[in-house]
């Protein structure tokens, strides 16, 4: 034991990165110093498959007792392997930090040039579960990752998500695109052909009692046009027809000021077409949008275009099926009010 204490004080501390002929030589001189027990020791990173394997044993024995249920136990093995894969996936950013920050596949996936972390994984991690051809979840889970290649079995089933996948990009693209050609069937008449409809309508939004975050305000009240006159105490600070710039917004916020009345497409006064202030500002050059611009088709094309996106992204052979969530309308480039008009 203590000849062996020696060898390893000899050992020589190395910090930097290696290719596969360096780890193999280290691999070697693992074996010669410390035997190839200790050494499978070192090179063992699977504790936290086996641990996973371990848990899925005991649900399988609880099965066997009828102390859970089918679907119970399917629902826990699969929160079980989501676990593992989710805690692999995590550990897997600061790794390539640690080790190879100027790796090619790190830089493309976390920079957002192409790829995510979610495909990284696959690629260095493990695959994880897959879906079978009708959506549900197989409680198997491919267990090795691309880079070290997949077993027969593993291969078989990762094949039901790639079908799905190609299947699924031609239907949700024949979807939305109908969607898009019905949203702008509907609003195409919807054109700005008049500077003020005269409305004394708006819509009120408080600022004070913290009820808006300085976000949300920032993403209603920019570009609208004021429907009614501010005033702090005495003092007008801003008047009717308006267009609030961050600079007055900022305003508003110092002040707390009294509710501000804006003026949207949901109270312009007109019923086949839109003014100018109640549109308020176009994103396309910052100013107030101008007159024969067809908003209505703008805003239908603006719905339909991250629903398109979104489908044709292959999400069948991701480990954990996709969520398809439309964006936030606040977030659009366009205002989509429009879209409801009385």
């Amino acid at each position: 034991m203590e000849v062996l204490m020696a060898e390893r004080a000899n050992l020589v501390f190395h910090n930097k990165v290696i290719g596969g002929t360096a780890i193999k030589r280290l691999i070697s001189r693992l074996i010669d110093h410390f035997g190839m027990a200790y050494t499978s020791h070192i090179l063992d990173q699977g504790w936290l498959v086996k641990d996973a394997e371990q848990q899925g044993l005991i649900l399988e024995k609880h099965h066997h007792y009828g102390n859970v249920h089918a679907v119970e136990k399917l629902r826990q093995s699969i929160e079980i392997w989501y676990a593992t894969s989710e805690y692999l996936r995590q550990e897997m950013n600061p790794n390539f930090r640690r080790t190879d920050p100027f790796n090619p596949v790190h830089i493309m996936s976390f920079s957002g040039a192409r790829g995510n972390a979610s495909q990284v994984h696959q690629l260095v991690g493990m695959r994880g579960l897959m879906s079978d051809p009708q959506g549900q979840m197989i409680d198997l889970p491919i267990q090795n990752n691309l880079r070290e290649g997949l077993s027969l079995t593993e291969y078989i089933i990762s094949c039901y998500g790639a079908r799905k996948g190609v299947v699924d990009t031609a239907v949700r693209t024949s979807d939305a695109g109908y969607l898009t050609r019905r949203l702008v069937e509907v609003v195409q008449h919807i054109v700005v052909r008049q500077t003020d409809c005269g409305t004394i309508r708006g819509i009120s939004v408080i600022t004070r009692d913290g009820m808006m975050t300085e976000k949300i305000l920032i993403q209603t009240l920019i570009g609208r046009v004021l429907a009614d006159d501010i005033y702090i105490g005495l003092r007008c600070i801003a008047i009717r027809n308006q267009d609030i710039g961050i600079g007055l917004l900022n305003r508003f916020i110092i002040f707390q000021t009294q509710p501000i009345s804006i003026r949207t497409p949901f109270t312009c006064s007109n019923t086949s077409w839109i003014c100018r202030l109640c549109y308020g500002r176009s994103p396309t050059h910052g100013d107030l949008v101008e007159l024969g611009e067809t908003v209505g088709i703008i805003a239908g094309q603006s719905i339909g275009e991250p629903v398109i996106r979104g489908g044709v992204l292959r999400v069948g052979s991701d480990p954990i099926p996709a969520v398809k969530v439309l964006p936030d309308p606040a977030h659009l480039p366009l205002k989509l009010e429009c879209l409801v008009l009385p």
